[in-house]
C-alpha cells in the first residue's frame, strides 16, 4: 500500500488473519439468549456473511435490511434451510427495506422495530450498518471526483450512519435499560479512512469513511456510560461486488480476505462480556488482527488512547 499509516494499522498485531481462526468461529455460540441483531446492507458480500455468522452463533432474531429486499429472500432461505437446518430452534428472520442515503427509509425502519419488536416484547441488541458507497475509481483526486459523487458517498457512509445513530441509539438504550439488551452499535468501516495517498486513496470514499469513524467516537463519548458499545470494524480486504467495480487493477491482488472474517469478529465481539470489551468503545479494530493479541494490548491501548483519529502535534 502507498500510505505507511495503513501499513501501521495492518501490522498492529504481529499475527494477521485472512481466514477465520478456529477460536473465532461463530458456531461456538457465545451470544446471550434472545439476542437480536439488525444488519443494514445484508443482501450480499460482507453484510450477507455477517448475517450468516449471527445465524451460526444462534442469534434469536436477525433483521435483514437492504435497498433491494428481493435479494434478502435468498439470504433468509440460506439461513433457515442450510445454516440452521439442524438447529432445534431456528432464528426468527425479518426482512425490511432500508436505504442509508434516505433518511425517511431509516425512520421507517426505526418505526418498524419500535412497533413490531420492542412493543411486542422483544428487544434490539445490535445495530450493524454495513452498507457503503464508493465513487468510481476513475475519479480519485479532488479535481476528478465530482461533488455529486462525493455527496453520494457522504449520504451513505456518513449521513446514513448518522441517521441510524440518531434513530437507533434511543432504541438500543431502551432495550438495554428495560429488557437487558446488549447496546451494541457496530459500524463496518474501513482503514481507508486513515489514508491520503496511494492507489486506493479515493477522495470521496476515504474522507467519508474517516468522518464515519469519527462519528463512532462521538457516539462512544456521548452514550458509552449509558450502555452503548460503539465500535468501528474494518472487514479486511475482501473481493466483494463493490470492490470489483471500484478497486484499481493494481490493488486487486490484495483482496484476499475471507468474506466471512468480519462476521466472525462481529459475533465474537457481540458474545464477549461487557466488562471485557468496554474499553474498545469509540475505537476502530481490524478483522485481520488477532483478537487474542488485541486483548493483551488493552493496557497500552487505553493508556495511549490508541485506535482513534487525532491531530498529531508531537
Amino acid at each position: 500500500m502507498g500510505d505507511p499509516r495503513v501499513r501501521n494499522v495492518d501490522g498492529f498485531t504481529t499475527v494477521q488473519h485472512h481466514t477465520v481462526p478456529e477460536y473465532l468461529h461463530p458456531g461456538q455460540g457465545r451470544l446471550p439468549d434472545g439476542y437480536t441483531a439488525c444488519i443494514i446492507g445484508a443482501s450480499a458480500g460482507i453484510g450477507e456473511h455477517i448475517a450468516y455468522a449471527f445465524a451460526t452463533a444462534h442469534a434469536s432474531t436477525i433483521i435483514l435490511c437492504a435497498r433491494n429486499t428481493s435479494k434478502l429472500d435468498r439470504v433468509a432461505d440460506h439461513i433457515t434451510s442450510t445454516i440452521c437446518s439442524n438447529y432445534a430452534k431456528k432464528p426468527i428472520i425479518n426482512i425490511h427495506e432500508c436505504d442509508l442515503a434516505d433518511t425517511a427509509s431509516v425512520e421507517a425502519l426505526a418505526a418498524y422495530i419500535q412497533s413490531d419488536v420492542l412493543e411486542k416484547g422483544g428487544r434490539l441488541d445490535a445495530m450493524i450498518p454495513n452498507a457503503s458507497y464508493a465513487p468510481p475509481i476513475e475519479g480519485m483526486k479532488v479535481t476528478e471526483n465530482s461533488p455529486e459523487l462525493v455527496r453520494k458517498a457522504f449520504d451513505t457512509n456518513f449521513l446514513g450512519v448518522y441517521a441510524i445513530a440518531h434513530h437507533f441509539v434511543p432504541i438500543l438504550l431502551e432495550s438495554r435499560n428495560q429488557k437487558g439488551g446488549a447496546g451494541h452499535f457496530f459500524v463496518i468501516g474501513s482503514i481507508a479512512g486513515s489514508i491520503t495517498k496511494g492507489i486506493i486513496a479515493n477522495t470521496g470514499y476515504t474522507i467519508s469513511k474517516m468522518a464515519q469513524t469519527r462519528l463512532v467516537e462521538y457516539i462512544a463519548v456521548q452514550y458509552g456510560k449509558e450502555g452503548i458499545l460503539a465500535v468501528t470494524i474494518h472487514p479486511g480486504s475482501v473481493l466483494t461486488d463493490m470492490a470489483i467495480g471500484n478497486t484499481p487493477e493494481g490493488f486487486m491482488p490484495y483482496l484476499i480476505d475471507e468474506v466471512g472474517l468480519c462476521g466472525a469478529v462481529v459475533t465474537w465481539l457481540a458474545g464477549m462480556k461487557r466488562e471485557e470489551v468496554d474499553w474498545l468503545g469509540g475505537r476502530m479494530i481490524s478483522a485481520n488482527w488477532d483478537m487474542k493479541e488485541l486483548m493483551e494490548k488493552r493496557e497500552a491501548i487505553v493508556e495511549k488512547d490508541l485506535l482513534k483519529f487525532e491531530m498529531i502535534t508531537r
